[in-house]
Parts: structure tokens; C-alpha cells; sequence
């Protein structure tokens, strides 16, 4: 057999895996597009809350037509005792988080195999302090590429410290800032002080250990990717390849890569100024007349300092743009000088957190940049064709100084001299106003050294741009990099074909899921995602970046134990229909102008959507209710789509009839809005009466044009996929799909499939109260003793209702759980009476927010729920065994009581007459406190009627569970669904 190349169509697959901190981000998600943008498929591997920084970016450049996207592999910051939300490097404050964070980076090495077994990218780019990235590579034999993140000197310069160690030949007793020794075996002759040595080089310390691993990791690895211009420093470039050895490929600046305002205005973390408002206030500015200052992400001033450089940039006289991110006084207030920001009005302006760097360096006002000398904002300040101003403090930063200051000369020193990492709490020495006044007006200035600096940093940035021109040499690198790995890919697969044979046998099935972005859609849907995957299909699940954090824990753990299952982010459209960043559910919606503006980002997400078809081609598609478009877009790539609603075949079925007969139209508009009409057509009598009605039927919301589109998106579509068990409602189940033609299938209860603790404490969003604290309280009580209170994630109860309800608790005598997601006054709770809590101790447990809900109700102790009978809820209930009260509010959850207390007779009313939305804010009856108790008392009582409640409710609790194990009816068809799922694919 003749050797065999590649496949024509064969696309080359990048894994890039960075730090998770914005220096090292920021240039690696340049490179991701510089790779998407020259043909090849980049993957972003990162964590939840970094995927938000990157999506928008990536969306973008996806509705370009490049291949790029992101993949998402949890943090385990509480796992290594970091708080939950901890997964940057700029959110560290203390040596003890850096350790704890680098142990952290370590656990990641499994998950990140797992992607690399799922995906099969051809080579990794990975971080340097991802040392065991190399390892992890070769295991797939994958070539492993370095990046840094620095350049040539800084990298020349930190081999030649380790190999020659020169610093030990200093005294220890010498003073440390007047100590100098040579680097030597570099091309120019390089001074440095003991003070501006690592601490890591002197002594061991956590980064010792680190810097040993990465050493290491890159002798073994496949070679080093640079952020740098081979005409900025040739000599260096050569030395790092031909002197020490490395193989290595600059094919920067990759900021380069930010051509228009956007991408420059977005290119790391939200702004926190418009890049609009920065603009023309440049534009009022002379050429060259604007200093720029910011010391990069992570790096603190002290307050004594943070003083000294405002007196300094204001008696300089010159304009200035100045970015802070420093500590401040207990008060929270920044610690500038009395009156500083009404002088400086006008001539300066001061940006905190976060600032568009490429926009403002690259406008013609900006003449010195004043910075840190971080290697990403040296190069976007040499790419602008801007001299600096050096201020180092640690990592590469005074080996960059020196690079600038003498190999280039394109900068002067401010005249630090000390190295002071950021968590350390060490404030080196002040840098005075007068020196700062100095050097400013020294750069800014008309002197001649002013004058050539500003001639040399133009002509640098020339030749920046020019190299990743094509034809330039960052280009050329970039293009013989691409064609080594498709020839070391092309050998590869030349190898693994000899003696093989073709693959015949069974394909995988995939399965995409896209839930609408609520928990009460989103936790069924992961349940589902990861049933499917339990049976041998791929789930990826498909949601909005901010949503992603709360499923990646399960799973990661189902990835853990082996089966095929991810998540797919989409960037959610906020800002874009007039919401506020970061809201992406449906819980943080408060109004109904937000439910409109939430329906039209939902719309927006159909053709990011279509393009992650496009380029995974799924063999079928489960998509929540409402994204009608779904149907319509899974059938142009010839993919089914089901429907998944979240609710029962019973409220589908009422839901149906009351739209086909339209009953409510009989009563008069002038009738008590408590006026009754029966539903006709279903196996039942069930009556409700207008006020318990839907708005959206009366066309009164923002619902009634998307519940239209629903409908029809639900007859078009492949099926239905519903959340039940056939034995719970076989009249209801029958009549769906017989008498109103519905293909569905019964795969309930869903929750089941959380079998052990943490599966059932990490359900949904991330606990507010650790989950054996609440198994130990159970634990004290009496069987069917205590009553479980939740009203789901998105309802919302007055103050005076939740008033009621306390004092109704209380005087039942019966222990209770109560879940509370209240309206605050002033952020101060108002509804609990006076000493309630003190009342209640032991005998009450208050949760607020969110709640471990299947663990409490799967408990012994449990012996009712009050619900506000959202179906996710009673379906759980009824799983445990569990009667109900019912306190239905809005959507489906009036039919769903109907169910409970009418149907299958589990559960007892509590009164609640008319349907309010969670976003309205109307005022409705009050149910009182005597009325709450009353019930209460009966449910848990022991009365006859009370009895059987128990007796039905543990009976079918025992049918839900029967009906998911093999041989069961939910088994079945699950069975049915996949079955024909995998001959619908071979057509």
C-alpha cells in the first residue's frame, strides 16, 4: 500500500488553552483568530466565567464564517479551598490563593484530556503555566506548543539568569539597589540589580518550583509560540533559536489582529467607559499631546502612591488618559488629592477597571504611554508607534524595561528599582510627584531625545504592521507554523491507516439540547442531556456563557465517569436589545418591558445557532419551547427537531383546548373575573374560572405573539418530549397523542436520574446553604413531620403575602423548610415578624435563594410540599412520595394544581384565585395567615383525608420510580425515541 495523505477537505484543529488571566487571554484568543481567520478550526479551552469575557469576541468572528469556539472546563476553586467564582489571576490578593490557584490549574489536566479524546484537535497552543499540557499531548500523540506570552529578550534574558545564575556571585550582605551584575551570553551587554531580581531566583519559593516545571515542559515540547516581530529584535530572535536551541515562530503583534473599533473596544473584559465617549474626547486633543497610564490587570498601587502620581501627571500639565485599579480606603472612595478630579476636568480623564487599550493608544492624540512594561502592553504601545514611560514591578517586567529603554530606545525609566509582586502586601519605595512631573514632561516634551524617541517608536510601528502583512515575516511564520502541523498531521495519519480497515460499525449519536435560559427549563433539559448519554448518545447542551456555570459541575463529573456529554456556549445579546450586561435568564427579568426586550435576544440567537449545526451537524435536536425558530432551523440542515415544553401531557392537553375552543370567550367582559367555564374535550371536567386564565390567551403580555409561534413551531416540528410518566396520567398521555395527533414521548420523571447526594445538591444553580447542614437538621426529625416551602426560581411574593405566610408557619406547630426569594425594600428583608427567627429556631430552617430542593424532598423526614406548582416542582414531589399544598401563581401552574388536587388527588388547595406574573406587580388577595395554618394543620394531620393523600402520593411515588428503570414505561420510550432517532439518521 502506497502512502496515504490527508483528506482534501481535512481542516486543521487548534486546541488553545491559556491562564486564566487576562495577559495571558487576552494575546491567546488574538492567535485563536489569526488561526480561524487563515482556514483552520480554533477551540478556546477555558472556565465558565472567563468563557463570558471571550464569547462576544469569538461570536463574532463566527458570524464571519470563521470556525472558532469555545469549550468549557469547570474551576475547581472551592475544591482546592478558593471561593466559588475565584478563576482569574487578577482576583488572587494573598501567596496562600496563588498556591491554592496553581493547584487548581493542576486539576484541570483530567478534564482537558477528555476534550482532547472527544475532539481530536491536530496540536495544542497551551500556556506556559500549563506545564502538564506537554504530557497530556503526547498521550494522543499531539504536538504540544508553547506560549509564554513574552518575547525574545524577555525569554533570552530569564534562560540566561537560569543557566548562569549570575546573582550568586553578589554578596548577600551588599546593598540590593546599588548590587548590579551582567546577563551574560546575551547579544548586548544587560545590567540588572539584585532589587529587581524574583524573589523565585534567591530563594525558593511557589514560583521556583513552577518556573523549574515549565523550564522543562518546554525542552520536551514541540516548540514556542512569540507575541513578537522578528525585525524588532533580530538579534534575539536568533539567539533564542540558534544559541539555546529553541524551535520557535513570532508572528505577532498579534493585537494586530483588532482591526475596527469594535473588536479594539471589546478585546478583553467590558469596558467600563464607552469607547464612543473616549474617542471624541481624543479627538478634541492635539497630535501626540495625550500621556496614557495603566499598569495592566493585575498590579496595585498603594494609596501613599496612588497620591504621588496624580500630583505628578497633574503639575506636568499634560493631558492624560489615566486607568486605576488600586486598593482603596475602608470608605471604598479612591484616595486622590482634594479637588484632583474638578481641576483635572477637561484635561484629564480618569477611567476605573477596565479601558479599551488598543482604541486609545492607535488615536493620533496619544504621544507616551506610561505602563507597567507587561509584554502585551509594550507591544500594543510599539504597534501604536508610542514611545513610554517604564514603571516595572515583577514577573517579566524589568527584563521588558531594559529591552525598551536601552536595546530599542524607545522609553525612559521612571526609576523603579525594586521587585514587588502584587499579593505579596509589600509597597516598594515611592516614586515622588516631581519625578513622575519629570519624565512626563521629559516624553511629552519637544526636547530632541523626546523627538527621537517618538521617530523611532513610529518607525517600529511600521515595521509591526508591515510583518503581519502577507509577505511580511510574522505572516510568513505564521504560514510555515500551519504547513509543519499539516505535514506532521498528514505523517500521523499516514501511519495510522496502514492495516486499517474502514469503519462499519456503529456510529454515535448526537444529540443536541437547547433549553430556553431558565432554571425551570434548563435543570429537566441537563437531566435529559444526560440520560441520553447514559444510553451511549453525545449530548451537548447549548446555552449562553452565564448559564454555563451552573451546569459545567455535573458535567464534568458525567465526563468523568465516561460518557459523552459537553457544553456549546452562544453569547446571549443583552446589551444588543437594551438589557443589562450579564442578564441571561429568565429569573433576573423583573418587568415586562425586560420579557420583551429577553423574547427578542432569544430570537437574535438563531443564527449562532444554525452555524454550530452547520459545523457539527447533530443527528437530532431537543430545543425548549421557546425557541420556536428552532424547528425551522433544524430543518434546513434535514435535523429533526423535538419539542421540549417542561410541563405535562394533561396541561398540554388543557393548554390545546383552550386555545382550539376558546371557552373564555363566553363569559362577559363585565363578569365577575371569579366566573367559572368548564375546559371541553378532555378526559376530565375541569373547570377554572378568568382570573385564574393566562394573560397571554386575553392578549394582554408579551407572551401572546410568542405563544402563537409555539403552537406552530410544535405542529411542525418532530415531536414532543415530555417530563412525565405514562402511569401518572395514561387519559392525558393517550389524549395528546391520539386524539390531538402529538408525536410524544413519556421519558419522566427526569429528576431520577439524580441518584446520589451531590448529584442532587448540585442541581440547578450552585446552594446557599451547604447541603449536610440540611440532611443533619432533617436527620432530628420525626418522619413525614416537616413541611418543605418553595415557590420555584422565578415567582415573587409581596412582603405583606410573605408576612402572612411567616405567621402562618409559625402557628401551625410543624416544622418547615422554607425557601424564600422575596421583594426587598432598600435590600432590607420587612416580611419576617418581629423575633420570628428566634421563634423558629430548631424548629424552623430558613433558606434563602436557592435550595438543594430533590435532596430535602427525597428525605424521610419530609411529609408535605407547598408549591407554587411549576411542574418541575410537582413532579419532583410526586417522585418523593410527597402530598402537596398549592399555591399556583402564573404560566401553566393553575392547570398543574387542577392536576394534583382534581385528577390524581395528591394534594390540597390553598386558596390562591387569580393568575399574577411574576414581572406585573399586581396586588392579588392576600391569603391569611389562618387560612395558611389551617391547611398546613390539615395536610399534616392525621386525619382520614390526610392519610390517603400520603398513601396515593407514596403509591405513585413508587410507580414514577418503577417507570425509569429498564422494563418501565419511561425506559420504553426513551428506548422508542432513540431507536428512531438512529434510523431516521441512516435515511
Amino acid at each position: 500500500m502506497g502512502t496515504e495523505a490527508l483528506p482534501d477537505n481535512h481542516q486543521l484543529h487548534v486546541f488553545l488553552f491559556p491562564v486564566t488571566a487576562h495577559g495571558h487571554m487576552i494575546p491567546m484568543v488574538d492567535i485563536a483568530r489569526l488561526f480561524a481567520a487563515r482556514g483552520l478550526k480554533s477551540t478556546i479551552v477555558t472556565t465558565p466565567l472567563n468563557a463570558t469575557n471571550v464569547s462576544k469576541t469569538t461570536e463574532r468572528d463566527r458570524l464571519s464564517g470563521f470556525d472558532i469556539n469555545v469549550r468549557i472546563i469547570p474551576f475547581p476553586a472551592v475544591e482546592v479551598g478558593l471561593p466559588e467564582g475565584v478563576e482569574s489571576v487578577d482576583e488572587l490578593s494573598s501567596p496562600d490563593m496563588v498556591s491554592k490557584f496553581f493547584v487548581a490549574l493542576n486539576m484541570l489536566q483530567q478534564p482537558f484530556e477528555e476534550l482532547i479524546e472527544a475532539h481530536h484537535p491536530d496540536f495544542v497552543i497551551a500556556d506556559m503555566f500549563l506545564p502538564w499540557t506537554t504530557e497530556s499531548a503526547a498521550k494522543f500523540g499531539i504536538p504540544r506548543i508553547v506560549f509564554h506570552g513574552q518575547s525574545f529578550f524577555a525569554l533570552s534574558f530569564g534562560e540566561s539568569l537560569a543557566i548562569y545564575k549570575p546573582w550568586e556571585a553578589i554578596s548577600t550582605h551588599a546593598d540590593a539597589n546599588d548590587s548590579s551584575f551582567v546577563i551574560p551570553g546575551l547579544p548586548d551587554k544587560i545590567e540588572m540589580n539584585m532589587s529587581q531580581l524574583s524573589d523565585d531566583f534567591k530563594s525558593q519559593t511557589i514560583f521556583s518550583e513552577i518556573r523549574e516545571k515549565v523550564r522543562e515542559s518546554e525542552l520536551n515540547s514541540y516548540g514556542i509560540l512569540v507575541n513578537s516581530f522578528y525585525e524588532l529584535e533580530p538579534a534575539y530572535a536568533e539567539h533564542y533559536r540558534n544559541a539555546l536551541g529553541r524551535k520557535a515562530w513570532h508572528i505577532g503583534p498579534v493585537s494586530l489582529r483588532n482591526k475596527d473599533v469594535s473588536d479594539k473596544a471589546q478585546r478583553g473584559r467590558k469596558s467600563t467607559i464607552d469607547e464612543h465617549y473616549v474617542l471624541n474626547w481624543l479627538d478634541s486633543k492635539e497630535p501626540n499631546s495625550v500621556l496614557y497610564v495603566s499598569f495592566g490587570s493585575i498590579s496595585r498601587f498603594s494609596n501613599n502612591q496612588l497620591l504621588e502620581l496624580a500630583m505628578g501627571l497633574e503639575s506636568s500639565g499634560c493631558s492624560f488618559i489615566w486607568v486605576i485599579r488600586q486598593r482603596k480606603n475602608e470608605d471604598g472612595q479612591i484616595f486622590f488629592p482634594q479637588g484632583f478630579e474638578d481641576r483635572i476636568e477637561g484635561k484629564g480623564l480618569i477611567v476605573r477597571d477596565w479601558a479599551p487599550q488598543v482604541l486609545i493608544l492607535d488615536h493620533f492624540a496619544v504621544g507616551g504611554f506610561l505602563t507597567h512594561c507587561g509584554w502585551n502592553s509594550v507591544v500594543e504601545g510599539l504597534s501604536a508607534g508610542v514611545p513610554m514611560i517604564t514603571w516595572p514591578m515583577f514577573a517579566d517586567q524589568f527584563y521588558n524595561e531594559m529591552f525598551v529603554t536601552q536595546v530599542i530606545k524607545a522609553g525612559i525609566r521612571v526609576g523603579v528599582e525594586e521587585y514587588v509582586i502584587w499579593v505579596d502586601g509589600k509597597d516598594g519605595s515611592l516614586v515622588k510627584r516631581d519625578k513622575v512631573k519629570m519624565v512626563v514632561n521629559q516624553l511629552i516634551g519637544q526636547g530632541d531625545e523626546a523627538k527621537e524617541m517618538r521617530k523611532r517608536a513610529k518607525e517600529i510601528s511600521e515595521m509591526a504592521k508591515k510583518s503581519v502583512e502577507e509577505g511580511g515575516s510574522s505572516y510568513a511564520d505564521l504560514t510555515t507554523l500551519i504547513e509543519e502541523m499539516k505535514n506532521y498531521t498528514s505523517q500521523k495519519f499516514s501511519s495510522s491507516i496502514m492495516g486499517s480497515e474502514t469503519i462499519t460499525g456503529h456510529q454515535q449519536l448526537h444529540v443536541y439540547l437547547f433549553p430556553v435560559m431558565a432554571q425551570g427549563h434548563m435543570i429537566p433539559t441537563l437531566d435529559i442531556a444526560r440520560l441520553l448519554a447514559a444510553r451511549g448518545l453525545k449530548s451537548t447542551v447549548i446555552c449562553t456563557p452565564f448559564n454555563a456555570i451552573s451546569i459545567s459541575k455535573t458535567i464534568e463529573r458525567d465526563r468523568l465517569s465516561g460518557l459523552s456529554i459537553d457544553v456549546q456556549t452562544i453569547p446571549f445579546p443583552a446589551a444588543e436589545v437594551g438589557l443589562q450586561e450579564g442578564i441571561e435568564s429568565m429569573d433576573k427579568v423583573t418587568s415586562p418591558e425586560m420579557v420583551s426586550k429577553f423574547i427578542s435576544a432569544i430570537a437574535l440567537l438563531q443564527q449562532p445557532f444554525e452555524q454550530l449545526l452547520e459545523e457539527h451537524r447533530p443527528d437530532f435536536v431537543i430545543a425548549g419551547m421557546f425557541l420556536p425558530w428552532a424547528t425551522e432551523s433544524a430543518a434546513r440542515f434535514g435535523i429533526p427537531r423535538i419539542v421540549f415544553h417542561g410541563t405535562s401531557c394533561f396541561s398540554l392537553s388543557v393548554g390545546e383546548s383552550l386555545k382550539l375552543h376558546k371557552p373564555y370567550e363566553a363569559i362577559s367582559i363585565d363578569a365577575d373575573p371569579h366566573s367559572s367555564f368548564v375546559i371541553p374535550g378532555l378526559p376530565d371536567k375541569i373547570e377554572m374560572t378568568m382570573a385564574q386564565l393566562p394573560d397571554h390567551f386575553k392578549g394582554e403580555n408579551a407572551f401572546a405573539g410568542m405563544m402563537e409561534k409555539v403552537r406552530e413551531s410544535e405542529r411542525n416540528s418532530y415531536g414532543v418530549l415530555v417530563n412525565s410518566f405514562y402511569e401518572l396520567e395514561p387519559a392525558y398521555a393517550e389524549h395528546y397523542k391520539n386524539i390531538l395527533g402529538r408525536k410524544t414521548w413519556h421519558i419522566g420523571p427526569v429528576s431520577l436520574r439524580n441518584t446520589d447526594i451531590l448529584d442532587k445538591a448540585q442541581r440547578g444553580k450552585k446552594s446557599t446553604i451547604d447541603e449536610h447542614y440540611v440532611l443533619n437538621w432533617l436527620n432530628s426529625k420525626e418522619p413525614n413531620s416537616v413541611l418543605y416551602v418553595s415557590f420555584g426560581s422565578v415567582s415573587r411574593v409581596s412582603n405583606n403575602q410573605l408576612l402572612e405566610l411567616a405567621m402562618g408557619l409559625e402557628s401551625s406547630g410543624h416544622p418547615f423548610i422554607w425557601v424564600v426569594r422575596q421583594i426587598k425594600n432598600d435590600d432590607q428583608e420587612t416580611f419576617l415578624p418581629e423575633g420570628f427567627e428566634e421563634r423558629i429556631e430548631g424548629k424552623g430552617l430558613i433558606i434563602r435563594d436557592w435550595a438543594p430542593q430533590v435532596l430535602i424532598l427525597d428525605h424521610p423526614a419530609v411529609g408535605a410540599f407547598m408549591t407554587h406548582c411549576g411542574w418541575n416542582s410537582l413532579l419532583e414531589g410526586i417522585s418523593a412520595g410527597i402530598p402537596m399544598i398549592t399555591w399556583p401563581m402564573f404560566a401553566e401552574q393553575f392547570y398543574n394544581e387542577k392536576f394534583i388536587t382534581q385528577v390524581i388527588k395528591t394534594g390540597a388547595q390553598l386558596g390562591a384565585k387569580e393568575y399574577n406574573m411574576w414581572v406585573d406587580a399586581k396586588n392579588v388577595s392576600l391569603l391569611k395567615k389562618e387560612q395558611i395554618a389551617t391547611v398546613v394543620t390539615q395536610l399534616m394531620g392525621d386525619g382520614e383525608e390526610a392519610k390517603e393523600m400520603r398513601q396515593r402520593a407514596k403509591e405513585i411515588g413508587e410507580m414514577a420510580k418503577r417507570s425509569v428503570e429498564e422494563g418501565g414505561s419511561s425506559y420504553a420510550d426513551l428506548t422508542a425515541l432513540i431507536e428512531e432517532m438512529k434510523a431516521y439518521s441512516k435515511k
